[in-house]
This record gives structure tokens, sequence and C-alpha cells, in this order.
């Protein structure tokens, strides 16, 4: 049993405790107000506790009680009375510099949606924009996850939006409103019902992958006798990257002669250790060495790049019947 919550529970544990304790109204109101590290933390502290007992509550009540009354009065909206107050302290130009940027926190509601999503999905995004608003989406983002979404274009692009971004001095509403726009069109397309081609196909190729050969075979066949055209497309995508692993040493001694350094190098980076000491053990010393001298920061575009070509390679060759793609491969007819 918990004595004392301003001793025995965290801020955050005590922050979790208050919103289970309003209705689910508010409390959503409260949560979408909060950046999202903190929303993360509190979500996690409400999962893993249980309510405090009323002592506690009534502790958590008067610090919370105590931190409102000292909190600012300020209200929102008075943009006159805080446009003076920063020309008072920082002199004309600079609190100019202030309030638009102040202003578009206030009004840029698409751009600061971002920040809940992944690196690889803004990327997606802004891929195909101009560079100059893939500066300007770089420039609005935390450090971290701008870093992330800059190591996903390929090289090239990263010094171009990286110089850019170093010779940026003003977000200009013009940049700003055409950002706000393309997001807004993003953003709208989510809530249409959007295709995922070959999705089961996708998933039935991951299952079959993961059980024994005799079953695979077996389900496999069936699915032939069946859907013979699902089939086909089913087992196009069971062999990938991973499924490496299940070729025959010959084969695979085979397969790695075709790849070059370049290609090997980005495919290998983030393999499991049981696959890539597989791989390098069927590599020449030379091969080896000149992997290790192209270093290991690639992008996540140049990792999957680079294990499709290997792939294809490997299907290719799979077709004229230079190697088998599956050692355990039997034939149930």
């Amino acid at each position: 049993m918990v004595n004392s919550a301003s001793v025995t529970l965290s801020s955050t544990e005590q922050a979790a405790a208050l919103l289970m304790s309003l209705d689910k109204a508010d409390a959503a109101a409260v949560m979408r107000a909060m950046v999202p590290r903190d929303l993360h933390r509190v979500v996690e502290a409400m999962a893993m506790m249980s309510a405090p007992n009323n002592a506690d509550f009534m502790t958590i009540l008067r610090r919370f009680h105590r931190d409102v009354a000292g909190f600012s009065g300020v209200k929102v909206g008075v943009s006159d009375a805080v446009s003076s107050l920063l020309e008072e302290a920082l002199g004309e130009e600079r609190a100019k510099l202030m309030s638009d940027r102040l202003a578009f926190h206030g009004q840029a509601k698409h751009i600061a949606k971002l920040k809940w999503l992944d690196a690889t999905t803004i990327a997606g995004i802004i891929r195909r924009e101009h560079p100059q608003i893939q500066t300007v989406v770089v420039a609005c983002l935390e450090p971290r996850l701008a870093s992330e979404v800059l190591l996903a274009f390929d090289e090239a692009k990263r010094v171009d939006v990286l110089a850019r971004l170093s010779a940026l001095k003003l977000l200009t509403p013009a940049a700003l409103e055409e950002l706000e726009w393309l997001l807004e069109q993003y953003f709208s397309d989510l809530g249409r019902p959007v295709g995922r081609a070959l999705q089961g196909d996708s998933m039935a190729a991951k299952l079959l992958n993961e059980m024994d050969v005799g079953t695979e075979s077996a389900l496999l066949n069936g699915l032939r006798y069946a859907q013979p055209e699902s089939a086909a497309r089913v087992e196009e995508l069971m062999f990938g990257f991973a499924q490496i692993a299940n070729m025959a040493p010959r084969d695979l001694t085979i397969l790695l002669a075709q790849l070059a350094p370049e290609v090997l190098a980005p495919a290998l980076r983030g393999t499991g250790a049981e696959l890539r000491k597989q791989l390098l053990g069927n590599l020449s010393a030379d091969k080896v060495a000149a992997i290790a001298a192209l270093g290991s920061r690639f992008s996540p575009t140049e990792i999957e790049s680079a294990r499709a070509e290997i792939v294809s390679i490997a299907k290719q060759m799979a077709a004229v019947g230079e190697i088998i793609l599956d050692a355990r491969k039997i034939d149930v007819f």
C-alpha cells in the first residue's frame, strides 16, 4: 500500500492518476494537447499502475492545485500584447522573427502531425517534392527524427538537403503554405480506403516460410491445384533476402561470386549474426576486405535496394538452373 504519493509515485505516475480520474472526453482532450514523448510515458504508466488509494489521490490533487496556482495566467490569443512584449524585450527585428515563428507553430496544424510519423513515412511523403520543400520538412522536425529522414534518401539527396538546411535563414510563409497544402492532401487521403497490392499473398508467403518443408510443400501444392495464379504469386514472394540462409553452401558460393562488394556491403548491414557469418564465410578474403573498406553507414533505402538486387539475381540464376534457392525443397506432385 502506498503511504505518500509525493514520495512513492513519480511525476509521470501522478499525471497518469489524474488522467485516470477524468471523464473519457476530458482525458482525451488533455492527451491531445501533450507532446508525443510525454504522452507515451503517461500512457505506459497508466497501463502499468493501479488506482491510488484516497489518501494518495488527495496528495496528488494538492500538488496539482499548488502547480496550477503557480502557473502563468497569460491567456491565449492576445497577440498584440505578446508582440509588444517581444519588441520591448528583444527589439523590433528579433521580435518579428519570433512572432513569425510563434504564428507558424500556431497555424501549421498539419506540419505538427509529422512528429507522430516514422522517418520512412515522412521520407515517402516528400520524396518527389522540390528539395527546398524537403529541407523545410527536415527543419521542422526534432533532430533525431530529422536525421532519420535525411538518411532515408540517397547520398546525393542527403548532401543537397543538408547544404540547403545549413543555408536556411528563414522559413518563408510561401514554403510553409505549400508544405501545409501537401500534408493536408496526404492526411486527407489517410481517411480514404487504400488497397495494398498482394497483401494477402505476402502474408501467405511469410506463413509458409515458417513451416517445416513437408507441411509447406503440401499446402503449396494444394494451392497450386485450387488457385494456380495465387500459388505463383505466393511462390514468387516466398524467397526473400532472409531465405538465402536456406541455400546449400555450393549454391550460395555460386551466387555470392556474382555479387560485387558494393552490393554486398549494404545488404549485410543489420543482418542477423548467423546469416552474416554464413554469407561472409562463403566469400573470398579479398571480397571480405573490400566490403569492410566500404564501411557500414548505409541508409534504409540503400540496404533494401541492395537486398532486392541480390534476390533478383538469385531468382534469375535459379530460373536457368544455375542454383537451387532452397536446399530444403522437395517436390510433391
